[in-house]
């Protein structure tokens, strides 16, 4: 394919990348329940109370990444979305996966010298990150639910300081997941209570109301934002942004990837094609990403440190082995793949 080959024009319509967080019991997962057709990773066992379809079978970092690919593989036009409920308890199980493989014999993250240990954290989550990217190319919305916490910020061209709202996630410095998630991020929605002060008969204030909101633009008060021009404060109702989010189920790729369907699924006669539409080997498809990589200038080498990195094949394993399967979804998933090699191998920040 030619460069000019790959060039689109025009507006894209594609699913939705959305995160919500905001106070405690202020209606996130209820929320989130009301995008198309969702499916609960339910990490939190937030969704008890919601007839909704989940799996609450989740209990370590490698369940969640292999969940996620099934998810992609099979679920077909059953679901339209995929929910993580929430991504605090998701890094949760990162960072108890990174203590146990990476930390040498360390008890925590903070015990690892120099504040390596969020780095690896970083470079762990990214992983997921990645497969998002690829279910939201497979058709499929995917909201991440999160828990808000209040930072105090000081700034030394400031007079004092002032409280600011955040995702509840961990990290030190730099080495943050929260910058990760919201620049991925197409929708990043903040949910509060309005109050006003008033005051009574003695003169004295206090706060009233009760009435759920959301902030869509980023406030000195709180991280928020959106890609689609909606109202910088709205009602706490999915109908406010309903008409941004795709009811049906839109692939992104003209052809989607082999790994969209399980192996036992496909027909044994596709092997029998002509040579017109025969299937690319291993070697048409490593020489095609080293290809692809080349253009941006990265090393066949960093390809394969990163898949060591992602764990799914030693970093020592040649391009070509990888099968033919997984080569299609790393050439279909390219700009995400591209993006972790460039930010964890490479050291481009986030």
């Amino acid at each position: 394919m030619s460069f000019k080959d790959r060039i689109t024009k025009g507006i894209t319509e594609r699913p939705v990348k959305c995160v919500i967080y905001g106070v405690e019991g202020i209606g996130k997962t209820t929320f989130a329940s009301q995008f198309p057709k969702p499916l609960f990773l339910d990490l939190d066992r937030g969704s008890a109370l919601l007839d909704v379809d989940r799996v609450n079978t989740i209990h370590t970092w490698t369940d969640l990444i292999e969940t996620v690919k099934s998810f992609i593989q099979s679920a077909g036009d059953d679901y339209h979305t995929l929910v993580i409920d929430t991504a605090d308890a998701a890094a949760s199980l990162c960072e108890r996966y990174v203590i146990k493989t990476q930390a040498g014999g360390k008890s925590s993250i903070e015990a690892i010298p120099y504040g390596k240990g969020y780095k690896m954290l970083a470079e762990q989550f990214a992983n997921l990150m990645v497969w998002l990217e690829y279910a939201i190319d497979q058709g499929f919305n995917v909201v991440l639910v999160a828990h808000a916490r209040l930072k105090t910020i000081t700034k030394p061209d400031d007079m004092g300081a002032y409280d600011h709202w955040e995702l509840k996630l961990p990290g030190n410095g730099g080495n943050q997941l929260s910058p990760l998630i919201k620049e991925w991020a197409d929708l990043l929605l903040f949910a509060d209570y309005k109050t006003r002060l008033v005051g009574d008969a003695n003169g004295k204030k206090k706060a009233i109301g009760g009435e759920r909101i959301m902030y869509t633009s980023h406030t000195p008060f709180a991280d928020a934002k959106n890609r689609f021009g909606l109202d910088e404060v709205l009602p706490f109702e999915y109908k406010q942004i309903a008409k941004v989010v795709p009811e049906k189920k839109i692939i992104m790729k003209e052809e989607a990837p082999e790994t969209a369907a399980p192996k036992s699924e496909k027909p044994k006669k596709q092997a029998k094609t002509s040579s017109k539409e025969k299937e690319p080997t291993a070697d048409e498809l490593a020489a095609k990403l080293v290809s692809m990589a080349k253009e941006v200038d990265i090393p066949p080498e960093d390809i394969m440190k990163a898949i060591g990195k992602m764990g799914d094949f030693k970093s020592d394993t040649p391009i070509n082995e990888y099968g033919e399967e997984y080569l299609k979804s790393l050439i279909n998933q390219w700009e995400s793949f591209k993006a972790y090699i460039q930010q964890e191998i490479q050291g481009y920040p986030f």
